[in-house]
């Protein structure tokens, strides 16, 4: 006996709503941009956050809580020039990579109307190695637990963002990989690099870590003071590294002469534009010690 699948089909009302979002965001500049999903909009279970961007200068929808280290993590990423969350991707095109594919494209299984699919992050960032050059990224977002078989003791999985080899991990959940596979080819087409990334991309204590040193996020100085700041406190690292982050900060500011609240400035300042090479290996804290990758 075979089952007969009906025909999935993008709904008037889909493509209305796909088109209008379009027009929206036409310019594609950080204060034209909206996410096609917000967080009122999306009707499911689990933490998700509207929050104010002081980076981009508008509001970012973030639908669990490793979207938003994730977007945390990209905003802050050196060369990053925009980061545009809920990105929609073209109804008709991805229908047809579906089917050219034999991929399922997320719908509606009562009444066949395909949902309208978007990528997490599409990231515009400056080539480091080419200034001039603007290099385009999409990153779906995913918890490992959901698309990687983890035994009963766990998995400690390997990436980062910046895509170093991973391991070779048992997959699950068949149509969550399909969903990226469609999602990969859309990007292909577009010669958009396209990767997969979940929690341990972006882990709590980099996010922590950030909130840490936002307060500085947008503080100016000197890149003479700045420099002099790296070098003078690598340096009182390298001889009291046991010691806390205050004890390292005091004697950081005894050399350079400067005040407490300065030098605590200087320390964020210099983590968040990673000027200062911290390893993210625990939650900053002035009464606990810093690990450098010195």
């Amino acid at each position: 006996m075979h089952m007969k699948f009906k025909e999935v089909t993008a709904t008037p009302k889909a493509m209305e709503k796909l088109n209008r979002w379009k027009r929206d965001i036409q310019s594609l500049t950080t204060e034209s941009y909206r996410p096609y999903l917000t967080v009122k909009a999306v009707n499911q279970y689990g933490r998700r956050h509207w929050i104010f961007c002081n980076v981009q200068k508008r509001h970012a929808h973030l639908l669990s809580d490793g979207e938003l280290r994730m977007y945390k993590k990209l905003i802050w990423a050196r060369g990053t020039k925009r980061v545009f969350e809920q990105y929609a991707l073209d109804l008709n095109e991805t229908l047809n990579i579906a089917v050219a594919g034999n991929l399922i494209h997320p719908r509606n299984w009562e009444t066949s109307e395909a949902y309208v699919m978007t990528t997490d992050f599409l990231v515009q960032h400056q080539d480091l190695e080419n200034p001039s050059r603007i290099i385009t990224t999409a990153y779906s977002f995913k918890y490992a637990s959901q698309i990687y078989v983890v035994d009963e003791e766990g998995v400690e999985l390997e990436g980062s963002i910046q895509g170093e080899e991973r391991k070779v991990l048992q997959r699950k959940n068949a149509r969550t990989w399909q969903k990226f596979a469609i999602e990969r080819e859309y990007w292909r087409r577009r010669g958009v690099k396209y990767q997969i990334v979940t929690e341990l991309d972006a882990t709590k204590e980099e996010f922590n870590n950030i909130r840490f040193c936002e307060p500085a996020g947008f503080m100016k100085f000197e890149d003479e003071l700045v420099r002099t700041f790296v070098f003078t406190f690598c340096h009182v690292w390298q001889r009291y590294f046991m010691k806390p982050l205050e004890f390292l900060l005091l004697h950081t500011r005894q050399q350079l002469n400067c005040s407490d609240e300065q030098v605590i400035r200087l320390f964020q300042f210099s983590v968040l534009k990673h000027f200062l090479p911290l390893k993210h290996s625990s939650t900053l804290q002035f009464h606990r010690p810093v690990e450098l990758t010195l």
